[in-house]
């Protein structure tokens, strides 16, 4: 175990100090990731669903007036909006390239001008990983997703060697590789990421606490972007978050004690008409 593990508290053992500051606070911004945190990872990256008792602690802290709810994801925005199937919140997609809040979705103009490199950078990684046994890309429209999870160790090497010549191709140094868990992602070189997403979110809400859950590494920009808020890292290994939940399992008892600490029968609000009809 590193350093930087030892000294990380867990989450559920430092209840009484987080506790405090989330009854002091004006109001709760809790921004959560998908994979890996709302839902377990899978070897299929199209087979993720969040945890129903997830899904119900988010809709009861939607309904919970001074709470504002965000999913920050790497996933496509169309795509987690689906999958996480909660109307009212706000949702970031493709690390924060596109976001939803306010009603309104918006998409990065930058990115949103490399759609066609990045559909031929996908085109041309079909044709090379087809041979390789457990390689994908995914086309998320302003980025694109390469994975190997199912990959044999030994044709990973073929995987990325695959990627690095699609970019030198088709890339015109204008995209950029990023690494995850058995993944490499690949985006518009915009200097843009889950934090910044999640900056703007809070510049919605000054003054409330702002919280962010999160599993890997793409999400250490959100932690430090909460640095003045609760960071919340699921899993090992060091991160920049000032809490540790070990297991993605121990996820909902993290979202619920939240949820318990502020409610208060009193700040329940009613769902909208919009709300109550999708829920």
């Amino acid at each position: 175990m590193s350093e930087g593990e030892r000294s990380l508290e867990r989450f559920d053992s430092s209840h009484a100090r987080i506790r405090e500051r989330v009854e002091a606070a004006e109001g709760l911004l809790l921004c959560t990731d998908f994979d890996g945190t709302l839902a377990p990872i899978e070897t299929d990256p199209q087979a993720p669903e969040i945890v129903p008792e997830n899904r119900r602690v988010l809709r009861a802290l939607r309904d919970t007036a001074g709470v504002r709810v965000a999913v920050v994801s790497g996933r496509a925005l169309a795509d987690v909006r689906e999958r996480v199937g909660i109307e009212g919140i706000a949702y970031a997609g493709n690390h924060g390239l596109e976001l939803q809040r306010r009603d309104a979705t918006a998409v990065h103009p930058i990115a949103a001008k490399h759609r066609g490199r990045i559909a031929r950078i996908v085109e041309a990684l079909k044709a090379a990983l087809a041979g390789i046994e457990g390689a994908a890309v995914e086309d998320k429209s302003v980025t694109a997703t390469v994975h190997y999870r199912k990959t044999p160790d030994e044709r990973i090497r073929q995987v990325r060697e695959a990627v690095e010549t699609a970019l030198e191709r088709f890339g015109d140094g204008r995209v950029r590789r990023t690494g995850g868990k058995e993944i490499i992602e690949l985006r518009p070189a915009v200097r843009w990421h889950k934090g910044m997403a999640v900056s703007l979110l809070a510049a919605d809400h000054e003054g409330w606490l702002p919280i962010y859950i999160g599993d890997d590494t793409t999400d250490e920009s959100a932690f430090r972007a909460v640095e003045d808020g609760l960071a919340i890292y699921v899993g090992s290994g060091e991160t920049a978050a000032h809490y540790r939940v070990p297991t993605q399992e121990g996820v909902t008892a993290c979202l619920s004690a939240l949820a318990e600490w502020h409610a208060d029968e009193s700040t329940v609000r009613e769902p909208t008409p919009i709300e109550t009809q999708h829920t």
